[in-house]
């Protein structure tokens, strides 16, 4: 024996007498279709029941300016932290071009001569700063050459080994 769902029963529940017949014929037959289909028209009955007050138009107009009250704060809260990324986004940049110029290496300038019969033209060509060819004349040691020095570590005689000092 087939038995109806709630769903089935509901729209036995909405339908007309005469297209609910054979789902009614089950009712009389089925006491748990029946009790089911008993339970679910009660619950619509009282659901049916159920006063539904009017409420004031105060309580609609207080509901709406505060609902429209959070929606104009939370866009005031998106304008602010937008404000404030835009902000920071600049603050970056600026402090990123600050810190670029003034590591910005320096172009070597070289005097290349050129000649002529006349009195010498000077023309100035930029390149790159060029490494040493003694690493040991470096720029970057030439201020510790009083504190340690660079040339007792390298033999000037190649018969010398390279890990005797001079001192």
């Amino acid at each position: 024996m087939k038995h109806y769902s709630e769903a089935d029963l509901l729209e036995t529940y909405y339908t007309q007498p005469g297209e609910s017949l054979p789902v009614m014929m089950h009712l009389a037959e089925c006491t748990d279709c029946a009790a089911k289909y008993d339970r679910l028209e009660r619950k619509l009955r009282e659901a049916a029941a159920c006063s539904t007050e009017t409420k004031p138009e105060t309580f609609w107009q207080r509901q709406r300016f505060s609902i429209m009250r959070r929606v104009r704060n939370e866009q005031q809260l998106n304008v602010r932290t937008g404000r404030y990324a835009a902000a920071a986004m600049l603050a970056f940049l600026l402090g990123g071009a600050v810190v670029y110029e003034t590591l910005k290496p320096a172009r070597a300038t070289r005097v290349a001569p050129v000649a002529t019969t006349q009195a010498p033209a000077v023309v100035v060509v930029n390149e790159e700063p060029s490494v040493p060819r003694d690493p040991w004349q470096s720029e970057e040691l030439k201020d510790f050459h009083q504190v340690v020095e660079w040339e007792s570590w390298v033999a000037e005689n190649p018969k010398q080994k390279t890990g005797e000092s001079k001192l």
